[in-house]
């Protein structure tokens, strides 16, 4: 690795950035490259040409005579456009290059969206800024999530997007992503179109393997990728995750975007319309039950135009109270695990629009006991615990919604959906961002200061966190040792926190861990809690604080 006293122009150098440096300068490719190193062993990575004096004054020169000859050995001709560029393209070893100023690895092909795609994106008319789209999106994460979120009509869309003066025809391929990225990996990319963008920019012979030092990320000023509003654009999902819901995740965030995309289910009416009033068209999908009142994320959804969706909040209609009540006889879980306890003890005390407001408030202080229970979990370190929570198992699938099956009762949509295993590298991206948001809303939420919501313990919920802190203590060196990895990936900055992620995900076995003895127990010790909650509070079912009158909505 090359040594700290490495000379550096106004910054220093990243440590990724650094063993990079060593593994290019060792790699057979660019063995016999002039003037490798300074008198003290370190490299010398740059070789600009308005050197006017010392030893190295004519590196630039011998390098690019370097490079000359390195392209008449791979039979790239110096008389093409580009020749130089395209030699410091092929004989890259691994086509990935951290970024000097801040270490992030990025393709130096062109791979990333440019503003003109992100702009042909921004003028779709169902387009409406779920899926992130930065100068730093890659285009299979971003056609992934296009997908994801909007099925046959973004597949439909497609050509349009990638057409562009180097690729003037696109194939007509099937609606199938594993087709679409195939077809974009070797026959699109190749052809550097004008859509897309590199991640690293050549420049041989001023920098030792061809490229500039910093990345597409901190090209002009820092990567924005992580700036609030992005964070703000993913509003299908990141409430489910903030809220630590239960439910099949994958599943709901498809159907709801399918809602939202859909030319047919615009036309829908709000669900209600027949109650009177004015309903303005296209309605959204509204959770029957409010996620933020700990029900679960389920693909099961009502029309509400935005006037009502607006009024309604996180409150439950006397009309959602039911409609659950009969799912339930079905065999279907609609509230999440911290929420289940006083749902079970107070859905049949619902009779009336009042009362379903009351439930309404009373699950609102349940959700703000449960987010602190799991916070003080947070607090002690417990992180792998946590891990298991977050249901990660569904992004191991591929849901596909089942032509025709689209069903639509009293203005709530549910479809049927077929299933196979994912072997889409969208599979870590979803599972990266849940973690990340769940892990940072948590931590959020436990700085707040003056809630509204309901403060309850006891003894007994006291013994029964100590004995739960107490079994994770005791679960053995290799757990303990993952909990800490996965506390280091989520400790890192935020331009290495879903690399590091990635890296813990890879190498854990999620149903494992999950289905180890004493995280089930220390479940089901939480789930104690929350009954005990659910008891204190159906009790007081009756306190003024749940009037309308008293509760700050």
């Amino acid at each position: 690795m090359a040594k700290k006293g490495e000379k550096k122009s106004n910054y220093e150098a990243n440590e990724a950035f650094l063993q990079y440096e060593e593994e290019i300068v060792n790699h057979p490719n660019y063995a016999g490259m002039p003037d490798l190193r300074h008198e003290d062993g370190t490299i010398q990575w740059e070789a600009p040409s308005n050197r006017g004096a010392g030893i190295f004054q004519f590196t630039h020169d011998r390098r690019y005579q370097w490079w000359r000859e390195k392209a008449a050995e791979i039979g790239i001709s110096t008389d093409e456009d580009k020749w130089i560029s395209k030699v410091a393209k092929a004989i890259h070893p691994t086509k990935l290059h951290p970024c000097k100023y801040c270490g992030r690895i990025m393709d130096i092909r062109y791979c990333y969206l440019s503003s003109n795609f992100m702009k042909r994106v921004q003028k779709l008319p169902f387009f409406d800024g779920t899926v992130e789209m930065t100068e730093t999106t890659h285009i299979f994460d971003f056609i992934a999530e296009f997908v994801d979120t909007y099925g046959d009509k973004a597949f439909d869309v497609l050509p349009g997007l990638l057409k562009c003066t180097q690729v003037k025809e696109i194939p007509s391929l099937s609606h199938d992503l594993s087709v679409w990225t195939s077809w974009i990996e070797n026959n699109y990319i190749p052809q550097e179109p004008s859509m897309l963008s590199p991640g690293a920019m050549s420049n041989p012979p001023d920098r030792l393997d061809g490229f500039h030092t910093f990345n597409r990320c901190c090209r002009s000023t820092a990567d924005k990728g992580r700036s609030k509003e992005n964070l703000a654009s993913y509003s299908t999902d990141r409430r489910a995750f903030e809220n630590w819901s239960d439910g099949n995740w994958i599943t709901a965030n498809k159907l709801m975007g399918f809602i939202n995309s859909n030319p047919d289910m615009k036309k829908e009416q709000c669900a209600n319309a027949a109650s009177g009033g004015h309903h303005p068209r296209p309605c959204s999908a509204d959770h029957i039950g409010p996620i933020s009142l700990g029900f679960c994320h389920r693909p099961e959804f009502q029309f509400l135009c935005k006037p009502c969706n607006s009024a309604k909040n996180n409150r439950m209609y006397y009309s959602d109270v039911r409609h659950l009540i009969e799912i339930e006889k079905n065999g279907e879980t609609v509230a999440t695990w911290y929420a289940n306890p006083i749902w079970q003890k107070c859905k049949e005390m619902v009779t009336d629009k009042e009362s379903a407001l009351r439930l309404s408030r009373i699950m609102r202080d349940n959700r703000n006991i449960a987010m602190m229970l799991l916070a003080d979990f947070m607090s002690k370190k417990e992180y792998l615990f946590l891990f298991t929570l977050l249901n990660l198992e569904y992004a191991d699938y591929d849901y596909e919604i089942i032509s025709g099956s689209t069903r639509i009762v009293n203005q709530i949509v549910t479809v049927e959906f077929s299933r196979k295993t994912s072997t889409l590298r969208y599979v870590n991206i979803q599972k990266t961002r849940k973690i990340r948001v769940a892990y940072s809303s948590l931590a959020e939420y436990a700085k707040k200061e003056n809630r509204n919501g309901f403060s309850y313990s006891n003894s007994q919920i006291e013994l029964l966190k100590e004995k739960a802190f107490a079994m994770l203590a005791e679960v053995g060196d290799s757990l303990t040792q993952l909990n800490q990895q996965l506390i280091s990936a989520l400790s890192s900055d935020d331009e290495h926190i879903d690399s590091e992620i990635v890296k813990f995900l890879t190498s854990v076995d999620y149903q494992h861990i999950k289905q180890n003895e004493s995280f089930v127990a220390v479940k089901e010790i939480i789930i104690q809690i929350m009954e005990i909650v659910a008891l204190e509070l159906s009790e007081n079912w009756n306190n003024p604080r749940y009037s309308r009158e008293n509760f700050d909505d």
